[in-house]
C-alpha cells in the first residue's frame, strides 16, 4: 500500500508541476504577444556596432544580420564622420544610388537593401570610371548649408525595427506590381486615413526575391542616359493618396547599386511595392519654411536619442502638380553639377540640432524635383519653396486610439489619376493643422498623452491569472486528497 500511495503522490506532483510550468509558459507567451500587439513604439530590435568604412577601399558590401526573422517594419542607416568636429551629427542612408562613376563629379552616401535576415550596405568605389565617390558629401558651391563636408572615411551602423516594435499600421496595402516601363512606372495608392499619416513607408521588393529597398524623395541623377547606372523610387503622400514614381527611360531602375559602388553590380527593373501608414500620439515635431534664405541649422528643442528614437524629416510641396504632398529628405548629395537639373534636401542630426543642405535655388535646381523621366511623365514637380517637417518618435510614441485598421487596399489609380485634384498646402487634419501653422520655425511641446494599454490584453492577463489560481487550488486539493487516501491505506 505504501508503494501505491507514493506512486500516486509522485504522479500527482508531476502533473501539478507540469501544469504550473505550462501556465508560466503561457503567461510568458502572453507577455511576448503583448509586445507584438503593443500600440506603442519600442526601441529598435537590432542596433549594430559602429563599423569603419572607407570609400574606394571598402570594396565589398557590408552585411549585418538583424535577426527579425521577418521583413523589418523600418530600417535606419546612421553615418557619421570618423574624426573631426562633427562626429555627433548622423546622416541617414539612401534607398538607391542615382549615380555611377562615369563622370568625374563627386558624389556620396551609403546605399542599402534588406531582407528577413540581413541588411546590406553598399559603399562608393570606382568600377571602370572615376574614384569620385565619398561616404559623406554635402555638395560644393551649388549647395548651401551650415558647413561643407566631404568624408571618405566614416563609421556606419544600422537600426532595425521589427514589425512588433512599431504599433500596428493603421493601413497596409497589398504587394502591387511595379516596373520601369511606361504606365507601369507610376502608381497612386489610397492610404484611407482621411488625414496626413505621421509615417508612411514605401518598400520596393525585387521581383522573384525577398530583397527590399526603400523609397526616396527627389531626383538628383546626373544627366542620365542609356549607359548610365542610376535608379530609385520617388514617393510622396497627401491626406488621401500615396504617389509613387519609378524611372521609365534613360536606363533608370527601381534600385541601383551598380558601377561606382565597389564590387556591386546590382539593379532591379521590376518588382512589387507595398505601403504602410501610421497615426500616432505624443510626438515631438518642428517645422520651418524652406527657401533661398531659410535657416540651415535648426534647434530641435528636445533631446533626440540617436540609439533609440526614430527621426522623420519630410518636405511639403506648397505649389505645383504635387501641391500638398510630403516627400522624404535624403542623406547625401549625389549631384552638384552647376549645368545639371536636380533637387533634394539633405540632412544630418545631433542630439539637439538638425542641419540641412539645399541646392542654391538658381537655374534648374530645386527643393523637390521630379522630371519627365519618372512615372510615365505623370505629375512632374519643380519646387523652389517648401516647408520642412521634423518628427521624432520616442519609445513612448503610441498609435492614435481613433485610427482604424484598414483592410489591404487594391484600389490603384494610374494614368487615369491625372484628373484627380491635389490637396492644398496646409496640413489641416485635426491633430496637425493648428500645430503646423503656428509653429513654423519653432518647436512644439511634447504631448503629455500617456501610452494606452489595450484593454483586451489587460483583461486576458487578468483572466489568465485567475484561471491559473483556480487550477492551482484544484490541483492542491487533489494532492491533499490523494495524500489522505495514501495515509489511510498505509494505516489500514
Amino acid at each position: 500500500m505504501s508503494n501505491l500511495g507514493d506512486n500516486l503522490l509522485v504522479k500527482d506532483l508531476y502533473m501539478y508541476d507540469r501544469l504550473l510550468k505550462m501556465r508560466y509558459c503561457f503567461i510568458c507567451i502572453c507577455f511576448s504577444d503583448f509586445r507584438v500587439s503593443s500600440r506603442c513604439f519600442n526601441k529598435p530590435h537590432f542596433l549594430s556596432q559602429w563599423t569603419d568604412v572607407e570609400a574606394q577601399r571598402t570594396r565589398k558590401p557590408v552585411t549585418l544580420e538583424h535577426e527579425c526573422g521577418d521583413f523589418p517594419a523600418k530600417v535606419e542607416i546612421q553615418v557619421r564622420p570618423k574624426t573631426g568636429n562633427w562626429t555627433n551629427f548622423y546622416f541617414p542612408g539612401i534607398g538607391s544610388s542615382q549615380r555611377d562613376d562615369d563622370r568625374n563629379k563627386t558624389y556620396g552616401g551609403i546605399v542599402y537593401k534588406y531582407n528577413k535576415d540581413e541588411v546590406v550596405l553598399f559603399i562608393p568605389g570606382a568600377n571602370d570610371g572615376y574614384s569620385s565617390g565619398t561616404i559623406i558629401y554635402t555638395g560644393a558651391s551649388t549647395w548651401r548649408g551650415p558647413v561643407a563636408q566631404r568624408e571618405s572615411r566614416a563609421q556606419v551602423r544600422t537600426l532595425v525595427w521589427c514589425p512588433g516594435d512599431l504599433p500596428s499600421p493603421s493601413h497596409q496595402s497589398q504587394w502591387i506590381p511595379f516596373n520601369n516601363s511606361g504606365i507601369g512606372s507610376f502608381l497612386e495608392i489610397p492610404h484611407n486615413q482621411g488625414t496626413f499619416p505621421d509615417l508612411i513607408t514605401v518598400q520596393i521588393r525585387q521581383e522573384g526575391t525577398e530583397w527590399l529597398s526603400d523609397g526616396i524623395g527627389s531626383m538628383s541623377a546626373l544627366k542620365p542616359d542609356s549607359t548610365t547606372s542610376w535608379g530609385g523610387v520617388i514617393y510622396g503622400y497627401n491626406r488621401s493618396h500615396v504617389r509613387v514614381w519609378a524611372p521609365y527611360r534613360k536606363n533608370g531602375k527601381l534600385f541601383s547599386a551598380d558601377d561606382g559602388w565597389g564590387s556591386s553590380t546590382e539593379s532591379w527593373s521590376r518588382g512589387l511595392v507595398r505601403i504602410k501608414s501610421w497615426k500616432v500620439t505624443n510626438m515631438h515635431y518642428v517645422t520651418t519654411q524652406l527657401n533661398q534664405n531659410s535657416n540651415n541649422e535648426l534647434p530641435l528643442n528636445t533631446v533626440y536619442n540617436q540609439n533609440e528614437d526614430f527621426m522623420i524629416v519630410k518636405v511639403l510641396a506648397d505649389n505645383g502638380n504635387n501641391k500638398g504632398f510630403l516627400f522624404p529628405a535624403s542623406g547625401a548629395v549625389q549631384n552638384d553639377d552647376g549645368m545639371s537639373a536636380y533637387g533634394g534636401v539633405v540632412y544630418a542630426a545631433s542630439r539637439d540640432t538638425l542641419r540641412i543642405w539645399t541646392p542654391v535655388l538658381s537655374g534648374s535646381r530645386y527643393l523637390i524635383y521630379i522630371n519627365d523621366d519618372w512615372g510615365n511623365s505623370m505629375y512632374p514637380q519643380t519646387s523652389i519653396s517648401a516647408k520642412l517637417l521634423i518628427q521624432i518618435w520616442r519609445s513612448t510614441t503610441c498609435a492614435a486610439s481613433t485610427a482604424p485598421l484598414a483592410t489591404p487596399s487594391t484600389s490603384i489609380n494610374q494614368k487615369s489619376s491625372k484628373s484627380v485634384s491635389t490637396t492644398s498646402t496646409s496640413i489641416n487634419s485635426q491633430t496637425s493643422n493648428s500645430n503646423l501653422k503656428s509653429n513654423q520655425a519653432q518647436s512644439s511641446k511634447l504631448s503629455t498623452t500617456s501610452p494606452v494599454v489595450p484593454a483586451a490584453v489587460g483583461g486576458s492577463l487578468l483572466l489568465l491569472a485567475v484561471s491559473g489560481a483556480v487550477v492551482a487550488v484544484v490541483l492542491w486539493k487533489k494532492y491533499r486528497r490523494n495524500r489522505v487516501v495514501s495515509e489511510t491505506k498505509e494505516e489500514g
